[in-house]
């Protein structure tokens, strides 16, 4: 089974703006440029941030409720036996199964690795927007007030454009990552369910 492609809306990037490149407005348009590739970066690191907290809340959740069950499960039994009751200690065993099927439940729906995910491309688009950021001052400083020539304008183009790529390239690493995650996924639950003995005779 292959995983389902992500809503359109998940990740609405920015239109690229209108550009006339007419003598005169050759900084407006650079800077209609520049501010349209941050606004890539930031649509993209916003998004990924949101996620992640979505993310982060059911991770911690989970995470923290196995270790509760996992506690309770252990110390049932010795409760039991210390209270002269021992048959209660076999709700440890369940107290257990359930710890287990919240790191299962976790692990399948991907909550914590979608997490770390996000967490690290947002933190990879932000590094590369700051050196972005720099690069372009730097050479729009080395410009000055003056019209910027053909060449100047052809090197901060590709600049932009370099950097817009590398963006989409990160989201389409991660994007990548999750499909993958998410057919493996699929993978061990067919293999699970085909494992599982029939009830009847054959």
């Amino acid at each position: 089974m292959t995983a389902p492609t992500r809503r359109p809306d998940d990740l609405d990037l920015p239109d690229l703006p209108a550009l006339t490149w007419a003598p005169g407005a050759l900084r407006a348009d650079l800077a209609a440029l520049r501010a349209w590739a941050e606004g890539v970066a930031n649509e993209a690191v916003g998004w990924y941030l949101a996620e992640k907290r979505y993310k982060a809340r059911w991770s911690r959740r989970l995470r923290a409720l196995a270790i509760i069950l996992a506690t309770l499960g252990g110390a049932v039994p010795v409760v039991a036996l210390a209270s002269r009751h021992p048959e209660y200690g076999n709700w440890g065993y369940l107290l257990l199964a359930l710890a287990a099927g919240s790191v299962a439940y976790d692990r399948f729906f991907g909550y914590s690795s979608a997490w770390l995910r996000y967490v690290a491309t947002a933190t990879l688009i932000q590094a590369d927007l700051t050196d972005f950021r720099v690069g372009w001052a730097a050479e729009m400083a080395a410009i000055g007030d003056r019209e910027p020539t053909a060449e100047e304008v052809r090197a901060l183009i590709g600049r932009a454009r370099e950097f817009v790529g590398r963006v989409n390239e990160a989201v389409r690493v991660e994007t990548d990552a999750w499909r993958s995650e998410f057919d493996n996924r699929m993978g061990e639950l067919e293999v699970g369910v085909q494992g599982r003995p029939t009830m009847g005779g054959g």
